[in-house]
C-alpha cells in the first residue's frame, strides 16, 4: 500500500514515518518537503527504502486548484496517484512563521492544498494532526485555525476522515517552544496532575493513534460532535489515557 506523509521532519510527523516504515501494509511512503532530510536526522535505521522524500516549493500549490497547470501541481498529481491514505502533520508557530497570516498558510491553507490534490488523486483516508480545542469559533487564534482546518476537510468528503486532538505535546522539537518545555519540566514527571482532557501527551502517542486508525480507518464510524459519517475524532483525553502497547 501506497501513503502520503505531509511534516515529514516535524516533531509527530517524525513518530509517523518511524511507524510508517515497519508496517507490513505499508509499500511506499510519499513525503513532500521542502527539503530533503537525512534520515540519520529523523531516526529512521531501518525502512528507508520505502520512503520516497520528494522536495516542492509549497508556495506554488498553496491556494491553488488541484487542477491548475503548473509544475509543481503536475508534479504531486503524478506522485499522489495510487495512494490509499494521506498524513498531515504540518503546523508551526506564530513565532516561527512570522506573523498571524503567515501562520495561517502554514497551519490551514497549505494542508487544504495538498488535501485537495490528495481527494483528485484518489485518496480514501485523511488523517490530521489538529489541536485541543479546535474551533471557529475560538477565542484562540491558534483553536480558531484549527477548527478552520477541521471543517475544511470535513468539507472534502473523504470516505474517511481522522483528527487527532492532541493538547501540548512531549518531545524535542527543531525549535524551541517555550511552553511547551516549560510543561515538560514542571510535569513531565507528574501528567497525573492536569485532567486528561488538558494533560501533554508524548508525540509518539499521538503518531501511534493516528497510525491505529489508518490500519482500522473508521469508514463506517459516525462522528458525535456532528454525525458526519466516516469522520473519527481522536481527543485528548483518550491520548492521554491509552497506551502505545494498546493499539497495536
Amino acid at each position: 500500500m501506497k501513503v502520503l506523509l505531509f511534516g515529514s521532519t516535524g516533531l509527530v510527523g517524525r513518530n509517523v514515518l518511524k511507524l510508517l516504515v515497519r508496517l507490513p501494509q505499508v509499500e511506499r511512503v510519499y513525503s513532500p518537503v521542502r527539503s530533503v532530510p537525512a534520515f540519520s536526522e529523523l531516526g529512521i535505521l531501518e525502512g528507508a527504502s520505502k520512503v520516497d522524500f520528494d522536495e516542492v516549493d509549497f508556495e506554488q500549490i498553496i491556494s491553488k486548484s488541484p487542477d491548475a497547470d503548473n509544475a509543481e501541481l503536475c508534479k504531486l498529481r503524478k506522485n499522489f496517484a495510487g495512494a490509499e491514505a494521506a498524513f498531515c502533520c504540518l503546523g508551526t508557530t506564530r513565532k516561527q512563521a512570522g506573523s498571524k497570516s503567515a501562520q495561517e498558510r502554514i497551519d490551514v491553507r497549505l494542508p487544504l492544498s495538498l488535501a485537495a490534490i490528495a481527494k483528485k488523486a484518489g485518496v480514501k483516508h485523511f488523517l490530521c494532526v489538529s489541536a485541543q480545542g479546535a474551533n471557529t469559533e475560538s477565542p484562540f487564534f491558534y483553536n480558531r485555525l484549527k477548527g478552520m482546518l477541521e471543517e475544511g476537510l470535513t468539507m472534502m468528503n473523504f470516505d474517511a476522515l481522522t483528527l487527532v486532538r492532541p493538547s501540548l505535546l512531549l518531545g524535542k522539537h527543531k525549535d524551541r517552544r517555550f511552553g511547551e518545555e516549560l510543561m515538560q519540566k514542571i510535569f513531565g514527571k507528574h501528567p497525573e496532575w492536569i485532567p486528561e482532557r488538558l494533560r501533554p501527551v508524548y508525540a509518539e502517542n499521538v503518531a501511534a493513534h493516528l497510525a491505529a486508525s489508518f490500519l482500522k480507518p473508521p469508514t463506517q464510524h459516525v462522528c458525535a460532535t456532528d454525525g458526519v459519517k466516516g469522520k473519527r475524532i481522536i481527543y485528548n483525553r483518550v491520548l492521554a489515557q491509552t497506551k502505545v502497547e494498546e493499539l497495536f
